[in-house]
């Protein structure tokens, strides 16, 4: 079923409207691709769209119900039936038909009370707005995205304990120049999309404003450990480039000594050569 369908008739669909003792589920997750917003807003013109900005989109689609589209590939939902949350992630994934559960995913609850705190799996509010919608969605979003980074940085690093291995035992690894600038093409592209999309762990302009929301800002930071998983996502992904560099330099080393070897062979052969017509 097109997800057009759904978003005309989503008006249809029942949402539960009290707030005292509500707990709202919020979850988010990453595309592993870049979403191009100008497409998503031609396709959600049944949803309101309350803030946008060049990197951004946020849905209110009925009531305490939220979208939140980040360009870097995350999406995260507040209050949203399966059946919407399913038909939007499969629109953005495009022609990749996404598999939920094999996306990475954050979920938290939301409930409601007069002190505002986040703990595992938690987040507790007093109300429920856009700005507050937007500041518990883009910290979702980035955490989501810090997930798809550390499992691609664990993976180059597993492939480079690998070879490390291998050069302990051994003495020698078994990887050829190309698969070499495989590795190091690989490590500086992990490097550049997450200077392009996280260089700045930016939080919403009126959470500078709002100390409720600076608040919810710094607890949604503190409890995702977002500044500290960017710190190690980089450390690892030096370390990785490190090794390689150090591999690189020993397959140079390698061919610098066979080509020297085949001087010296050549270099040998003409001696020989020469030696012969003399003798002759």
């Amino acid at each position: 079923m097109m997800i057009a369908h759904h978003l005309i008739n989503y008006q249809s669909l029942k949402v539960t409207t009290t707030i005292i003792k509500m707990r709202l589920e919020t979850i988010a997750y990453h595309l592993e691709k870049r979403i191009l917003l100008s497409t998503v807003r031609k396709q959600f013109k049944s949803f309101n769209l309350v803030k946008r900005e060049h990197s951004f989109l946020l849905y209110k689609t009925e009531n305490n119900s939220y979208i939140y589209v980040k360009d870097y590939g995350s999406v995260v939902f507040i209050n949203c039936e399966d059946v919407i949350i399913n038909e939007v992630v499969n629109f953005l994934a495009g022609k990749e038909t996404a598999t939920l559960s094999q996306l990475p995913s954050e979920k938290y609850s939301i409930s409601f009370s007069d002190t505002i705190e986040v703990d595992f799996g938690s987040i507790q509010i007093k109300e429920l707005n856009d700005d507050v919608a937007h500041t518990i969605m883009l910290n979702l979003a980035q955490s989501v995205a810090l997930m798809n980074y550390v499992n691609k940085t664990s993976d180059l690093h597993d492939k480079t304990l690998v070879y490390s291995k291998q050069l302990e035992r051994t003495g020698n690894f078994k990887l050829s120049k190309v698969q070499m600038r495989k590795f190091i093409g690989k490590t500086l592209n992990l490097k550049n999309n997450i200077a392009e999309n996280l260089f700045v762990f930016d939080s919403p302009d009126v959470a500078w404003n709002n100390k409720d929301l600076s608040d919810l800002d710094y607890k949604l930071k503190d409890e995702l450990d977002i500044i500290k998983r960017h710190q190690g996502i980089e450390n690892s992904l030096n370390v990785i480039k490190e090794n390689l560099d150090l591999f690189n330099d020993i397959l140079q080393h390698r061919y610098s000594s066979m080509l020297e070897w085949i001087i010296i062979i050549l270099i040998l052969f003409e001696v020989v050569q020469v030696i012969i017509e003399k003798l002759i």
